[in-house]
């Protein structure tokens, strides 16, 4: 399986949620990030999706926003299936993803001179 990045719908909605248990936990982002021993920058990075994060990091976001892995998880997990699947683009078939790729080459294309 490939692996996703930051730029996923899957990050955009770990982000979404953090900044909203953050919220319930009526944390400024400079409260959360003492708790965590890190600057605030930090806590806005991650919540703004220029950061990834790992489980580990996660698991430390949940202690301190009081809420226990498996719920994070829970939570995450139905997320996914309502957000993300309505933000996911229709899927071309192949015949059209083909017709797509024929039409964005003549784009590029026309504004190369011939012969070069």
């Amino acid at each position: 399986m490939k692996r996703k990045g930051i730029h996923s719908a899957e990050h955009r909605e770990l982000v979404s949620l953090l900044f909203d248990l953050r919220r319930q936990a009526d944390l400024t982002q400079a409260e959360a990030a003492d708790a965590l021993g890190r600057p605030q920058t930090y806590v806005s990075a991650v919540e703004v999706g220029r950061r990834g994060v790992d489980l580990l990091q996660i698991r430390e976001f949940c202690a301190i926003y009081d809420v226990s892995f498996p719920e994070f998880a829970e939570h995450y997990e139905k997320r996914l299936m309502t957000a993300t699947s309505q933000e996911r683009p229709p899927r071309l078939s192949t015949r059209k993803r083909g017709a797509a790729k024929k039409v964005s080459r003549s784009k590029t294309a026309k504004g190369t001179p011939k012969g070069k």
